[in-house]
């Protein structure tokens, strides 16, 4: 694999300034979308009640979101190079805005809340093919470990954020569509500050040959990858369990262990803020110790006892330790995976390294949410844990300990 550009004799991006400015516009624009996302998990009970339905099409509610995420996943690879990352995150931004407007709109007809949900899901789709295409070229390959670890953050750190923040706006005002209307403005005000801030790297840190534009996005190439496909793996079986998880867990504290529905949020809130702040810890430990794939063992790890315990434990004081694995799970996980993805492939097949991963990630989190839905309907919240969650977290564990080994620094 030809060795990236190391910058130019200036100081060079990674040191100005504006690399972490657009670190930071980018894992804006990144955060909104699993903010949309959540709006139906973490507030389910109402939103279950409000529409009229049970778990099962909670569910599909949740599922649908991932839908166009994945189809559009490896068409975007090769779309992002062609328009450029600015005008591809304008349109990642004007599927999260007009997803809202929909939701808003939906009244109690489920359809339009399902297809208001799927355009959402269209903007996460494209937000995972965007986010480390547009930021590995700003930092040198031994250095993208902490930056990618902060953009590994954008699904964690909403997951952090919004379940009070929904459930605090949803109580203070009476109704939860107060959340989309606040979603929206939210979504507005970021799209400009992205206009605003983000540049093109001026001296980017790519392949030489790339450079010198001797080569071109090639899906035959990318497809001959069996790395990549490892890693997406990875993230589909992981991704599917960890969100099936996330989607239920106020449900399940709200109605088995007899807590108000602030509790349940804010122990969903507890493992997600340790999980984004674990991310970029997570990067930054890689790049000291020069391993991606021994961090993410010990993610995966984690993962398998969180699966174990996460609908098991019925003490609310014992769930300090089911935060606390959520955290290493959903944060360090994704993170070495994001980081993985610009390091296995040349840096002209980046964008499609990580549509690979948002394809699996998308895939995987539609058919966990749906599966999951029907499985707690059916055999309750304990055993579907430890027939599904415990499984995939221990199958992902496998692939990466045997199918990484020697493939993955």
């Amino acid at each position: 694999m030809p060795e990236a550009i190391q910058g130019s004799s200036k100081k060079g991006n990674m040191t100005s300034g504006r690399a972490w400015a657009v670190v930071a516009v980018v894992f804006l624009a990144g955060f909104c979308m699993p903010a949309n996302m959540g709006k139906t998990m973490w507030l389910a009970p109402l939103v279950m009640e409000s529409y009229g339905f049970g778990p099962d099409i909670l569910g599909w509610v949740n599922g649908v979101f991932y839908i166009l995420g994945a189809l559009i996943a490896f068409p975007a690879a090769s779309f992002v190079r062609r328009i450029g990352i600015r005008s591809s995150v304008v349109i990642a931004m004007a599927c999260a805005i007009v997803g809202n407007l929909v939701g808003l709109l939906s009244g109690t007809s489920v359809v339009v809340l399902m297809a208001s949900r799927i355009v959402e899901g269209a903007g996460f789709g494209l937000m995972g093919v965007i986010g480390v295409t547009a930021i590995t070229p700003w930092f040198p390959k031994e250095r993208r470990g902490l930056p990618l670890g902060v953009w590994g953050m954008w699904v964690a750190a909403a997951n952090a954020i919004t379940p009070m923040l929904d459930a605090a706006i949803a109580e203070a005002t009476g109704s939860y569509l107060s959340v989309w209307q606040f979603l929206l403005a939210f979504d507005a005000i970021v799209l400009v500050l992205f206009l605003v801030i983000y540049r093109d790297p001026s001296e980017p840190y790519i392949d030489a040959a790339e450079k010198a534009g001797e080569v071109k996005f090639s899906y035959r190439e990318l497809f001959s990858n069996k790395v990549v496909w490892v890693l997406a793996f990875v993230f589909f079986i992981e991704e599917g369990a960890f969100i099936a998880s996330q989607g239920f867990l106020s449900s399940y504290v709200t109605t088995n262990l007899d807590a108000p529905l602030m509790v349940g949020t804010a122990l969903v809130s507890a493992g997600a803020i340790w999980g984004a702040c674990f991310s970029p810890i997570a990067g930054k430990i890689s790049d000291a110790i020069g391993s991606r794939r021994k961090v993410l063992i010990f993610c995966m790890v984690s993962a398998v006892l969180f699966g174990l315990l996460v609908f098991w434990v019925t003490d609310l004081r014992l769930y300090i330790i089911v935060v606390i694995l959520n955290g290493f799970t959903g944060g360090g996980v994704a993170a070495m995976l994001w980081a993985s993805s610009s390091e296995v492939v040349p840096s002209h097949l980046i964008s499609g390294a990580t549509a690979a991963l948002a394809c699996s990630q998308s895939t995987g989190m539609f058919l966990g949410s749906m599966f999951m839905g029907n499985v707690v309907n059916a055999v309750g919240y304990t055993m579907a844990g430890w027939c599904v969650l415990v499984p995939c977290f221990a199958l992902g564990l496998l692939a990466v300990i045997f199918g990484l080994r020697g493939k993955l620094r």
